[in-house]
């Protein structure tokens, strides 16, 4: 095809044809840029269709993700929410001028002075996503705020934690284990217990009569609470950005 034009030109120009072949270099020149500017034209077209099949499953994959992990943490709230109704029910009871129920059913509401909650976010593709730079291709930048949130929700729920841990093996926790020898006393039947920790009922319920018992085990179960609103925070963040970045999808 060049040598086609080129033996073009070279015949107007050995007819003394300037006028002409000004006029059709003119317009080659016209042609190679057109079909330069369609060659671009195409190639952005296909990059843009490339960057487009990796955006929606990116976004299918953060849906899918977030998904599981709402399931778990949701899993885990909900056993936090029953350890704190029981919670606040045993306070009641023992915190009452005079114990109006079992020592048996008592117990039976202890499991939130020994039960931990676990759950530990994990968001492996956020987190390759955003290291990599394709979050960015994310529009809504709202997404991307309510994950900034989960995540500080998480790491605020982090901190929490230890500061929870470090009471129980090194506060107000240890100091009543240290007196009673375990905490399960508080919430296991006498049976179930080794032999040498066992209490008389007198002995259990002047332990719970102590005022320094009622303030450790309140403090035990308002750092459940604590911990369960900050894992409400995540869930419902994760909520808002699963149903944001479905209508991305669309």
């Amino acid at each position: 095809m060049i040598k086609f034009f080129r033996k073009i030109r070279q015949n107007l120009l050995s007819e003394g044809k300037t006028g002409r072949y000004f006029k059709y270099a003119i317009g080659e020149i016209v042609l190679v840029v057109i079909g330069i500017l369609i060659a671009l034209s195409l190639n952005n077209w296909n990059e843009s269709r490339k960057n487009e099949i990796i955006k929606q499953q990116l976004i299918e994959d953060l849906i899918v993700e977030l998904q599981s992990s709402r399931v778990i943490i949701n899993d885990a709230i909900a056993l936090g929410d029953s350890l704190i109704a029981d919670g606040q029910l045993y306070l009641k009871h023992i915190g009452s001028k005079e114990l109006t129920i079992q020592i048996d059913s008592l117990k039976k509401l202890g499991d939130f002075i020994t039960y931990g909650i676990p759950y530990d976010l994990n968001l492996p593709i956020y987190e390759d996503s955003k290291s990599s730079g394709r979050l960015s291709m994310i529009n809504n930048k709202k997404i991307l705020i309510l994950y900034a949130e989960i995540m500080s929700a998480d790491i605020g729920g982090t901190i929490h934690r230890k500061i929870s841990n470090d009471m129980y093996y090194n506060g107000s926790d240890w100091e009543l284990r240290k007196e009673i020898g375990l905490s399960e006393i508080l919430s296991t039947p006498n049976e179930m217990i080794p032999e040498r920790f066992r209490l008389t009922e007198k002995e259990f319920l002047e332990i719970l009569a102590r005022p320094s018992t009622f303030a450790t085990l309140n403090n035990s179960l308002q750092m459940k609470v604590v911990r369960i609103n900050y894992m409400n925070r995540i869930s419902n963040g994760m909520t808002e950005v699963i149903e944001l970045l479905e209508e991305e999808k669309k």
